[in-house]
């Protein structure tokens, strides 16, 4: 059985990762971790991330395009612009 594509991959995956988000969040809140923290533990984790899928190319290349649609959706909305696409950076590769 084949992967869903797409919007319904990403929709699958948001919902499989919500629990885990909401989760790391309370644990940010229990420990008293200020956002510039929060911050740099993310950075960190793409840090890991991206060492990690160093062999292999195109979910290191999927991720890397999504995290810049993120930032490029944030960039946009501080601009006062609509952004294009969804901050979960449902504009990947096709």
């Amino acid at each position: 059985m084949s992967e869903p594509e797409g919007p319904t991959r990403e929709l699958e995956m948001a919902e499989k990762v919500r629990p885990l988000v909401n989760e790391i969040l309370e644990h940010f809140n229990r420990e008293n971790i200020t956002p510039p923290e929060a911050g740099m533990v993310v950075l960190a984790l793409i840090s890991r991330l991206l060492e990690a899928m160093e062999g292999e190319p195109e979910p290191r290349r999927y991720f890397v395009l999504t995290l810049i649609n993120v930032i490029n959706s944030y960039l946009l909305q501080e601009a006062g612009e609509a952004p294009q696409s969804c901050p979960a950076g449902s504009s990947g590769p096709e």
